[in-house]
């Protein structure tokens, strides 16, 4: 097959204030799948001028004088965030540009040598976005850093995910499965609620835990303070309290709301303790949150890893109304998306 290279140029902004409409647009329209840029970009607009950590890169077509991929390289309050790329073309429209000759490989070139021109390799410490770029990023940036930096690619990605979405019209109607009380045996109290700084040290316990399941991202005791506080005080966490007979109340299940632009907000947590496990927790206080989010936004959207032992979230978040989740026949739904996070070794580690 003969390769069509299209005149592509990259372009780096070091401040959100400089970043071009036209790329502010490219991401508007990619709102829900720009998640992991858009939100953060918005929130940088308000930095102080002068700082180094913060990077966006936007390739162009000079053809079409169109935007065809938007790369993030910036910091958050717990450390540095991973390479974030967002396509503005879905995983199908880059499948068909392939097929007549547009690599992705040669859009992905340009991107890789300007990151390369601004920071320095050992700041890569993975990149994400949909699979086909993220395999095709980690595969040119590992063959462009000079050997002596012993960076390579992790055999085993980090994250395989599925980028999944509720709306207001899949979002399923109240029902005994999703919103049903617990067993009459069970001499319980439930209150679903937004957290507050009473429960900061169970949310930390919490925020602790959940980052142990996703090395090699692992909050130390001080970096799980500060995280729990930060989602409290921007009230980005809502918690299903459970109180038994004459026991202190308990968070039962927390549910992180992060990352919102103009129509679209993120779960990035969902966490249920061992012992609360079992009793609907989860799916009662996500249909909560997604009530509660929908009278504001057009979607909530997260991501859901693939592997098997996921299989009950899967299965939880198809039931409360999120797409392409559980599907017997495998149907392809717009929107839905796998997503792929491949880290190097070699570099030095960030957290998101």
């Amino acid at each position: 097959m003969s390769s069509v290279v299209a005149t592509l140029q990259a372009r780096a902004f070091h401040h959100a204030f400089d970043i071009p409409e036209d790329v502010w647009n490219a991401l508007s329209q990619k709102e829900a799948a720009a998640n992991v840029i858009l939100p953060f970009a918005k929130k940088a607009l308000g930095f102080p001028r002068g700082g180094k950590d913060q990077l966006w890169i936007a390739l162009y077509d000079d053809d079409t004088k169109s935007v065809e991929f938007v790369l993030s390289c910036t910091k958050g309050s717990l450390g540095n965030y991973p390479i974030f790329i967002v396509s503005c073309k879905s995983p199908a429209q880059l499948a068909q540009e392939e097929q007549r000759g547009k690599r992705i490989a040669d859009s992905l070139l340009p991107l890789v040598l300007c990151l390369l021109d601004e920071v320095p390799p050992q700041r890569v410490f993975s990149v994400f976005s949909i699979a086909k770029v993220t395999e095709t990023f980690a595969e040119i940036f590992q063959a462009h850093v000079p050997q002596h930096h012993g960076i390579r690619a992790h055999k085993i990605a980090y994250y395989d995910t599925t980028f999944t979405f509720c709306t207001g019209e899949t979002l399923k109607k109240e029902s005994p499965s999703v919103m049903s009380t617990l067993p009459g045996s069970e001499d319980v109290s439930i209150a679903l609620r937004r957290a507050d700084m009473s429960d900061l040290k169970e949310i930390q316990v919490l925020c602790k835990a959940f980052s142990e399941t996703s090395p090699p991202f692992v909050l130390d005791d001080a970096g799980a303070e500060l995280e729990a506080n930060l989602l409290i005080t921007n009230q980005q966490v809502w918690v299903h309290m459970m109180q038994t007979a004459d026991q202190v109340p308990e968070i039962a299940c927390l549910i992180a709301t992060t990352r919102e632009s103009d129509s679209v907000i993120a779960v990035t947590k969902v966490i249920t303790p061992e012992k609360w496990r079992g009793r609907g927790c989860a799916a009662r206080l996500l249909y909560r949150v997604c009530q509660d989010v929908l009278q504001k936004k057009k979607q909530v959207v997260l991501y859901v890893g693939n592997s098997e032992g996921l299989a009950p979230a899967r299965k939880v978040y198809h039931k409360i109304g999120f797409q392409g989740l559980n599907d017997p026949h495998g149907q392809e739904i717009e929107g839905v998306e796998k997503w792929l996070e491949i880290g190097f070794e070699g570099t030095t580690l960030g957290y998101w």
